[in-house]
């Protein structure tokens, strides 16, 4: 393995596409004295131990595969974005907060190549022109001096890492935040600018967003904490801005993620809303208030005037897919009871079964295990799907009272028969598993699953190639990672066809 440092300043690579994987441009020496981890501590147990963030910006080439083999068909690259502060932050509210950091395996001729680089946002160019944080968190914003801004720079009080996602569309690669503006993003990992889906100003976007499964459009979402109106953008195959739709909600409600269907965009609104005056009183701006109860919109794409429908109220950060059956609609997702950043209850999967025309659903449980970041075959977006991968955490990690968020085993459920097949990973942590395609594949569950992995004995990282149609077989490839790559929240296979 040849491993290469570069400096925050070193753009100059012209490789595009997969092509960096072949390359043999020769990139700066490395220097031993450079740590890899930011030069701060924090008691916050959400940035410390492999939340702690990493500063070190590297290139390594051919990467060591500890056991099995890459296959030899695949070809593209598996990126993961995550909140990584490069400065020691005034408040922090995990998973709300960070600066974004992607980290990129490109995978060919079964080799391995990464490379990691921050999103420089706008918000990190003006702390590091500061030498520090200056944003507050986005529960807990705290007022923003305007002379840390220049001239064409938009004053804000709160900020935009782009660290939530990244996705392709319309052949761009576009690293997502909370709601407001994306960043474009080359392969190598130049940040280019915000993205304006062909429009003269930059877009807002949430951070999960849905592809159609005919048309190819982007129905992307935007929410406020100003105002309580949720806007659903639909982009086209080419990455341009057709039309915009909006609804009202009672308040501004936090709404991390939505559902897509053939025939509907599906809004599911637990009361999460933002409140200034609390903010003002120093609480957190990000209150839970039941007595709001559910709201759910139903919103045909021909058009249509919304269906709404109202039950208890629960929360829900990520759902897994959305699909008609008949004329009910079936999605599945992980439920929280209530909006809690902390001390909140179990988050656990459940399949919600919704009537238009009774204008009621029904929700139905597969089992009490912790989990999150569930994830299915990308290519049957918004198509009947059955199987579901998700993270869990067993007796097996050692780790004594592990923060939140925290999981060591990977679960496959077949939402049919509600059987459930894992692949424990023992004292090691695992984040969010992507589904990767196999190059032919025919069946839903036809690819693999691509992880990052941490060794807290170690203090390492490997990126581990699991069969997604057996999961709870030894790995297909566990390959090394040059430097330890901390836990992170959502990434996506890019397939180089």
């Amino acid at each position: 393995m040849s491993l290469r440092l570069t400096r925050r300043s070193f753009h100059r690579l012209t490789v595009c596409g997969a092509a960096l994987i072949g390359s043999h441009a020769l990139w700066p020496l490395a220097r031993a004295d450079e740590p890899a981890d930011v030069p701060w501590v924090s008691n916050d147990p959400h940035l410390s131990g492999n939340f702690l963030p990493v500063q070190r910006e590297v290139d390594a080439r051919d990467l060591r595969v500890i056991s099995g083999r890459i296959p030899a068909d695949l070809r593209g690259v598996y990126m993961r974005n995550g909140p990584n502060p490069e400065f020691k932050p005034i408040g922090y509210a995990y998973p709300l907060d960070g600066d974004g950091m992607i980290h990129a395996v490109y995978i060919e001729s079964g080799k391995a190549h990464y490379r990691n680089r921050f999103v420089t946002t706008e918000s990190l160019t003006v702390e590091r022109r500061a030498g520090r944080a200056v944003f507050g968190s986005f529960t807990h914003p705290v007022p923003v001096d305007a002379g840390v801004f220049l001239p064409g720079e938009v004053p804000s009080q709160l900020k935009n890492g782009a660290f939530v996602n990244i996705i392709r569309h319309g052949g761009r690669l576009i690293a997502l935040n909370e709601a407001t503006t994306s960043y474009e993003m080359s392969v190598q990992l130049d940040t280019l600018g915000e993205w304006t889906a062909g429009g003269s100003e930059p877009l807002r976007l949430g951070a999960h967003n849905r592809h159609h499964p005919r048309t190819g459009d982007l129905y992307a979402l935007e929410y406020s904490w100003r105002t309580p109106t949720v806007k659903f953008h639909r982009i086209n195959a080419s990455g341009v801005l057709v039309n915009t739709r909006s609804v009202e909600l009672p308040m501004p409600t936090m709404i991390h993620d939505f559902i897509l269907t053939e025939h509907y965009v599906v809004l599911i609104a637990g009361p999460a809303v933002f409140d200034a005056q609390a903010a003002k009183a120093g609480q957190s701006m990000l209150q839970w208030r039941p007595d709001l109860g559910m709201r759910i919109a139903l919103l045909p794409l021909d058009g249509g005037d919304p269906i709404w429908i109202e039950g208890e109220p629960f929360f829900v950060f990520h759902f897994a897919n959305g699909f008609e059956r008949g004329r009910q609609i079936v999605v599945d997702y992980v439920q929280h009871d209530k909006f809690a950043l902390v001390n909140g209850p179990i988050p656990t999967f459940k399949r919600m079964t919704i009537d238009p025309a009774r204008r009621n659903f029904k929700v139905a449980g597969f089992s009490n295990e912790i989990t999150e970041f569930p994830r299915f075959n990308h290519l049957r977006e918004a198509l009947p799907t059955r199987f579901v991968y998700m993270p869990t955490l067993t007796s097996s990690l050692k780790e004594v009272n592990p923060p939140p968020a925290v999981f060591n085993t990977v679960l496959k459920l077949d939402t049919e028969t509600g059987r459930y097949t894992r692949h424990d990973l023992g004292n090691q942590i695992v984040g969010e598993a992507a589904f990767v395609p196999k190059p032919g594949g025919r069946t839903e569950d036809d690819g693999y699953l691509a992880a990052f992995t941490y060794d807290p004995v170690r203090q390492g990282s490997n990126l581990v190639l699991l069969d997604a149609r057996c999961i709870e077989e030894p790995p297909v490839a566990v390959i090394e990672m040059p430097q330890r790559v901390p836990q992170g929240l959502h990434g996506n296979w890019i397939s180089r066809t």
